[in-house]
């Protein structure tokens, strides 16, 4: 089997002697857990686990993970299908873009060619604002159902390496290849092989990152593009990643990098270094996950929901794009209306609020936090979720808009101090009570909130946000 392509030097094709580890650039062999010497990071974090360790137990296979990224995917699949029509020109190779309807205010940019990009064009922004400043732009509507049958076709192939394989969104998937070794290589091998047949299969490109976890792995794949493997294991964390700018580190939207930036933090190095307490006390819970995220650690699954424990949430399709997060709010307040009125009817209280936002490249992103006191308040439950979905805003525009409250219980009582305005929160919870007698009776129109009455909440499919489906 051909040894992995490494690029900026020579790779060895004399064979070490049994017995004998030869010692890498950069590293000596010393006493390890695979018997005798332990050769360079790169290497043992590949080696399958031998014998036990001190404590008498076997060693566990180190893990591996790909993360497989479409490179442009609408451009890609766009420039794709324009050629299998007779097109001869690529869109990848001129200043491109995908974009929606600017007459139905669809008129954003949703994926932009490498030429473009070199213009200064950026992902989420207008079509005419793309125009100005490329006035030769040539911009192409998308066809996602064109997308939807070359992402079947990406997993199709993926299924072949490992059957352990997480989409996570349209153009996007994790792969476990711990233990596939034996059949597929070391994994530059595999994650080159992988990368070869898609553009020869396909006929587009994607980046792989190779790591010990999601995390970074999916750091990797956004290393250079397109057409790329880069691998991220943790000994080269503080060289690779941590260089970059707050705002690469995933979970930080633009508005968290705003901040983060504002406290000092530019590099997700700052953010590493941060003490871990300074972190929780600056951002809350939210900065424990990305400091561990800046430190390299998988503090929370990046693409497995955890199992929730009597979970009450909602979530919407809006009936079109919504670049900015205020566009959402009047949503927001809808869902968490609907989830506090059935809390109320169960006689239940939640201590963790979540918000879910999907973006129109089928990115799936949520933010979490837990209260200091449980609650089942609309009013308190939408000013969580609206602080919540300003910090985790993404720059494409966002489709779908979720939220749901957990960890519930029957605890009816809040922990008053000093500074707890016990006035208004006994008024709230009158008036929570009474809208919810008056739906009771008379039916769930009977009481609407002002901020709802406005000509888009009007509209049937806007007010049908807060879908009475309960997700227990």
């Amino acid at each position: 089997m051909p040894g992995p392509e490494v690029q900026g030097g020579r790779q060895s094709t004399e064979k070490p002697r049994a017995g004998h580890v030869r010692p890498l650039q950069g590293g000596n062999p010393r006493p390890g857990i695979y018997g005798g010497l332990c050769p360079h990071p790169a290497l043992r974090d590949r080696l399958p686990p031998r014998g036990e360790g001190k404590s008498g137990k076997e060693v566990p296979m180190p893990k591996i993970y790909f993360h497989v990224d479409v490179n442009s995917a609408f451009l890609s699949w766009s420039a794709l299908k324009a050629l299998q029509g007779g097109s001869t020109v690529d869109l990848r190779t001129i200043p491109a873009v995908v974009g929606g309807d600017e007459a139905k205010r669809h008129g954003v940019v949703l994926a932009k060619s490498t030429p473009a990009k070199k213009f200064g064009i950026q992902t989420g922004e207008s079509l005419f604002a793309a125009r100005v400043k490329c006035p030769g732009l040539t911009v192409v509507p998308p066809d996602f159902d064109f997308y939807v049958k070359n992402s079947k076709a990406l997993i199709q192939i993926l299924n072949d390496y490992t059957p352990d394989v997480e989409q996570y969104s349209i153009d996007e998937a994790f792969l476990d290849m711990t233990g596939t070794e034996a059949l597929f290589g070391p994994p530059l091998t595999a994650a080159h092989t992988i990368r070869r047949r898609v553009r020869r299969e396909l006929g587009f490109t994607v980046n792989v990152g190779i790591a010990p976890n999601r995390l970074l792995a999916k750091m990797a794949s956004d290393f250079e593009k397109p057409d790329r493997v880069h691998t991220l294991y943790k000994y080269e964390v503080e060289t690779k990643m941590w260089p970059l700018p707050v705002g690469d580190l995933f979970g930080v939207g633009p508005s968290a990098a705003k901040r983060l930036n504002s406290c000092g933090i530019y590099t997700i190095g700052d953010l590493a270094r941060l003490e871990r307490d300074t972190a929780v006390r600056l951002f809350g819970s939210r900065g424990d996950t990305l400091w561990n995220y800046a430190n390299g650690r998988e503090a929370d699954p990046v693409t497995k929901q955890r199992t929730r424990d009597n979970s009450y949430g909602n979530s919407v399709t809006m009936p079109r794009d919504l670049a900015r997060p205020e566009d959402a709010d009047a949503t927001m307040l809808a869902l968490c209306d609907s989830v506090g009125r059935r809390l109320r009817t169960d006689g239940k209280t939640a201590r963790v609020v979540t918000v879910q936002l999907v973006d129109n490249a089928f990115r799936r992103t949520s933010h979490q936090t837990t209260l200091p006191n449980p609650t089942n308040s609309t009013d308190r439950l939408y000013h969580v979720a609206i602080e919540l979905m300003r910090q985790m805003w993404p720059q494409r525009p966002v489709r779908l808009v979720g939220v749901s409250a957990e960890k519930t219980g029957e605890d009816n009582f809040e922990q008053m101090d000093l500074f707890t305005d016990a006035a208004r929160i006994d008024k709230q919870e009158k008036l929570d009570r009474a809208a919810d007698a008056l739906r009771k009776k008379f039916g769930g129109a009977a009481v609407t909130r002002a901020k709802l009455l406005t000509p888009e909440t009007r509209k049937p499919e806007a007010l049908s946000a807060a879908k009475e489906r309960d997700k227990k």
